[in-house]
């Protein structure tokens, strides 16, 4: 058996300050995750504004497309259940199918090339 030199109470005093150092990077390094994670976002933005905003764009007509077919279909079932079909078929067409197929071959590049890039980032390791 080695001879081995015996733990001394400093051992341990400085065993505990590394500890407990160790412990607060932990707690700030959590605490930073969110601002991080907006940070990232952000710097994507400013480096690529155009591509951004035709993302948000494209996603928010994409959204109001879903909203409105589902609110409308649902609005076609209880006006055939209260059988009012005369207000159904003296209504106009509606916007946002006429808008649609017109925006979403204009922003579906910029999107794609905008996932295309960010997934390769996140396996390249570059961003997190």
């Amino acid at each position: 058996m080695k001879n081995r030199r015996c733990v001394t109470e400093e051992d341990l005093l400085l065993t505990e300050a590394l500890i407990a150092k160790s412990y607060d990077q932990l707690k700030k390094s959590v605490i930073l995750v969110p601002s991080r994670a907006y940070r990232s976002f952000g710097q994507t933005v400013s480096e690529h504004p155009y591509e951004s905003t035709a993302t948000a764009v494209g996603a928010g007509a994409a959204g109001y497309g879903l909203i409105k077919m589902m609110t409308s279909r649902a609005s076609v079932q209880k006006a055939q259940k209260i059988r009012v079909t005369i207000q159904e078929e003296t209504r106009g067409p509606d916007f946002m199918q006429e808008i649609l197929p017109i925006i979403i071959p204009l922003v579906t590049p910029y999107i794609s090339s905008y996932l295309e890039k960010y997934f390769g980032r996140i396996q390249s390791g570059e961003h997190v």
